[in-house]
């Protein structure tokens, strides 16, 4: 008996050493016991987050996106919700888009509703006081366009000089007339015709919408020494009538005799000036103004009269005429031989 329950106890025991290693390694098996150990799974990986581009407030349709700070907010959203080819992470790629739909406040901006804006779209709203702007077309060379230093969003001056004609009656001496029998003196003129020029400040503050220069050709290029001036409002041609392209491979700090189209915007008041100065073949040159510069500066403009009597240019006075005798203009001087080079 006793060895029989000595057995009996061992085999307990074993029994109890198997139920326990297998609740070790396999914890499942017990589940659907009461008081079994809670099934465990492993955690699901979390997902990355990444930026886009939502409306800050309500866009409406054909807005060009000039001011990311008020118009854009920058959010983050799950990596699997972003799709790379209609959102956007950084609000610098909407600067300059033009919007093709309203978007309300925090929706997310996508590619499909924006588009790049059209020269209508980037003309300055109307300032207080004043009508809205229009795109003018103004050619400009090499010295009229401030030597292309310009770029699209400067502001300019247009600084027009005129040529004036004018008809002069001199008086040249007096003849005798008679008249009724009687002599009468009679003052002779001669008339001249002369040509003054004035100049004016005819537009201020008009601000570089674009600048569209013509394409580079592989031909030859005009010699810029051998080309005829022409009006700073004209394109200038070669022997063909064709307006003279720019050569490439221009060095820094070299200017070439180039021509290209300057879009300005300014109101119909200014486009009438600047039109009517260019039928008058006025010389028209853009002046560059400094950055953050708004002030507009009446000027009182320039003839010669105003040069001599408002800003003090002195007038010559005219010398007598140099008398020459017959023997110097009929007598030949004999050619002078040059002294030999002395060594100092």
């Amino acid at each position: 008996m006793r060895r029989g329950g000595v057995l009996i106890l061992l085999i307990g025991l074993l029994l109890i050493l198997g139920a326990i290693a297998l609740f070790l390694f396999f914890p499942g098996a017990g589940g659907g016991l009461v008081g079994g150990p809670v099934p465990t799974s492993a955690l699901p990986t979390e997902v990355p987050e990444v930026e886009v581009v939502r409306a800050r407030v309500d866009i409406p349709a054909n807005t060009v996106i000039s001011d990311s700070v008020t118009l854009l907010d920058v959010i983050t959203i799950p990596q699997t919700e972003f799709d790379p080819n209609q959102n956007f992470s950084r609000t610098s790629d909407l600067i300059g888009k033009l919007t093709t739909r309203p978007f309300r406040a925090n929706e997310i901006i996508v590619a499909a509703a924006l588009t790049n804006p059209g020269l209508s779209q980037q003309i300055p709203s109307a300032e207080p006081d004043r009508a809205r702007d229009k795109a003018y077309p103004f050619i400009v060379n090499n010295l009229s366009g401030v030597a292309d230093q310009i770029i699209p969003g400067d502001f300019v001056d247009v600084v027009a000089t005129f040529s004036v004609p004018r008809r002069e009656s001199y008086p040249t001496g007096q003849r005798l007339e008679e008249q009724g029998g009687v002599p009468v003196p009679v003052l002779e003129r001669s008339l001249t015709d002369l040509t003054l020029n004035s100049t004016k400040t005819i537009v201020q503050r008009a601000q570089v919408l674009r600048i569209i220069r013509p394409q580079v050709s592989a031909e030859a290029t005009p010699d810029p020494a051998t080309a005829p001036e022409q009006s700073s409002s004209l394109p200038q041609v070669d022997a063909s009538g064709q307006p003279i392209e720019p050569s490439s491979g221009q060095a820094p700090g070299e200017v070439t005799a180039n021509t290209w189209t300057v879009l300005l915007a300014v109101n119909n008041q200014e486009i009438e000036l600047m039109e009517f100065a260019l039928a008058s073949n006025a010389r028209m040159v853009l002046v560059l103004r400094g950055a953050g510069d708004a002030a507009f500066e009446p000027t009182i403009g320039v003839t010669l009269d105003l040069l001599i009597s408002e800003f003090g240019l002195p007038l010559p006075r005219s010398q007598p005429p140099q008398v020459v005798s017959e023997q110097e203009a009929f007598t030949p001087e004999p050619t002078r031989t040059p002294a030999p080079t002395r060594v100092p």
